[in-house]
């Protein structure tokens, strides 16, 4: 009997203070932590490419990113997913760009299971 309210006790502690133990991340989302271009940057020439780093790996099968101008129409971008880059990124090579504000919206899901989605705005200046 005495063993069956040890074991009883120790359940009940488990349950209450078990989940304090779990690494507070495992609920985090993916954090674009850098880059590039910028968020709301204003460039002199278009960027060649599009670069993310976020704060945990992501599957990039599942990701989707896209570009779009002044005019609202979103052009999806491939990502590739044949592991040649790190799996906390996403780099995009871009089209020649005309001057203008553009839009790059992405849906990422974490590895952790938790979707993600945001934007990064940016502007590219007429020449002088």
């Amino acid at each position: 009997m005495h063993a069956r309210s040890l074991r009883g006790a120790l359940a009940a502690t488990l349950a209450l203070w078990g989940p304090l133990a779990l690494p507070l991340h495992a609920a985090a989302h993916a954090i674009v932590l850098e880059s590039e271009p910028a968020r709301d940057a204003k460039l002199a020439e278009p960027p060649p490419r599009i670069y993310l780093r976020f704060n945990s790996k992501i599957e990039k099968r599942l990701t989707r990113v896209s570009i779009s101008a002044t005019d609202g129409r979103a052009v999806p971008l491939p990502v590739v997913a044949d592991g040649s880059q790190a799996p906390d990124r996403i780099s995009l090579p871009l089209a020649p760009l005309r001057p203008g504000a553009y839009v790059i919206r992405y849906k990422v899901l974490a590895a952790d299971g938790h979707i993600t989605e945001g934007a990064l705005r940016f502007s590219v200046l007429e020449p002088k």
